[in-house]
């Protein structure tokens, strides 16, 4: 069987999506079936065991709708297996396979307010993902969550939809610890910077947790320029100074020992479609405070702490409750290490395997 993968959100620096294709397409040629990865232009990073095939375009429409289908013929490529949410094409020649990881733009009030067209893109956005859910033979979700939203907003058919669990991330050793860092006691998060992220309640929150634990930075992980000058704004009004620590974007290994040297990670996200930075605290041993909406306690469980996004006082009373009492805090990096240990690559490879034959 030739399997050929949408494989554009693996171009740049591997994060989210990104690493769950790199994870699932290593698998899949592990197993013997031939993989073909489709990029738009030259990955910093190719995926091991692949034909790696490059349809230079910048344009999103051209790749999907013009060169990929004829792409697909050429290669003879038996399924094709869209892996960022869109991007199945209106005349795709073989069956599709369509993985949704979230609809959050459509859960998100104002998430299109950064774009310069906010109206387009969201207008695209919709036409693309509906586009592709019509098209597909089938889709795969991240989680329950993420498919019972497309069955009540997207009114796609139940039987349509299988979940499938993504791996934990996988152990990469710690590198060096950004200088400005080391010796300090922080709480850390590293799931990006952006609008569903929740950050600007985060930086409340600590605040209100500052005035007790004076000596405790927050620091936060990603690159995004116009939010993080909103999030200086706010910091400088909560008098905050430099108790909150911007560290761009960080490699694997350096973002390995960030994660390893907090003292704690607190991730109330609005929504997520699995949950990845709540595993990678799982799996560094540290305590995590997440949110108790969307996808996030289906990947938990009972390991982290849950509080209501919304609630200022609600996060900052969870970071307190860790901070004030080690022996809880050592439960959790306990229950932390055992819900890490349930999600498999390799049982998500064979679940899609089976998805691929079934199709």
């Amino acid at each position: 069987m030739i399997i050929g993968f949408d494989a554009r959100y693996a171009e740049g620096d591997l994060v989210g999506v990104g690493k769950y294709i790199q994870s699932l397409v290593t698998g899949v040629a592990k197993s013997g079936r031939t993989c073909i990865v489709f990029y738009s232009r030259e990955p910093k990073v190719k995926i091991s065991g692949t034909t790696a095939v490059i349809l230079n375009s910048v344009n999103r429409y051209h790749f999907e709708q013009v060169l990929l289908p004829i792409a697909l013929k050429k290669y003879k490529v038996d399924l094709y297996h869209a892996t960022g949410n869109v991007g199945v094409p209106l005349f795709c020649p073989v069956p599709a396979l369509l993985t949704v990881h979230d609809i959050i733009p459509l859960e998100i009030k104002d998430y299109f307010s950064y774009s310069p067209f906010s109206f387009l893109s969201k207008l695209s956005y919709v036409l693309r993902l509906k586009a592709s859910i019509f098209k597909a033979a089938k889709i795969v979700t991240d989680s329950n969550y993420v498919k019972n939203v497309l069955i009540i907003k997207l009114k796609v058919t139940p039987e349509k939809i299988q979940t499938i669990y993504l791996g934990s991330p996988g152990t990469i050793m710690p590198g060096k610890l950004p200088l400005n860092l080391i010796g300090k006691k922080y709480v850390l998060n590293h799931g990006g910077i952006d609008i569903r992220k929740n950050l600007d309640r985060l930086i409340e929150a600590f605040a209100l947790v500052h005035k007790k634990h004076g000596e405790i930075k927050l620091v936060i992980t990603g690159e995004n320029k116009r939010m993080r000058e909103d999030l200086e704004k706010l910091i400088g009004k909560l008098n905050l100074g430099n108790s909150v620590v911007f560290t761009g974007y960080l490699d694997d290994a350096t973002l390995s020992a960030v994660i390893k040297s907090a003292c704690l990670i607190c991730y109330p996200t609005l929504s997520e479609g699995f949950g990845f930075p709540v595993l990678e605290g799982f799996g560094k041993e540290i305590p995590v405070i997440s949110s108790n909406i969307s996808s996030i306690p289906e990947v938990v469980g009972n390991a982290a702490i849950l509080v209501n996004p919304e609630r200022v006082n609600d996060i900052a009373g969870a970071m307190e409750k860790v901070l004030d009492n080690p022996e809880q805090a050592h439960e959790m990096v306990l229950k932390g290490k055992a819900q890490y240990n349930k999600f498999s690559w390799e049982k998500c490879v064979n679940e899609y395997l089976d998805l691929y034959n079934h199709i």
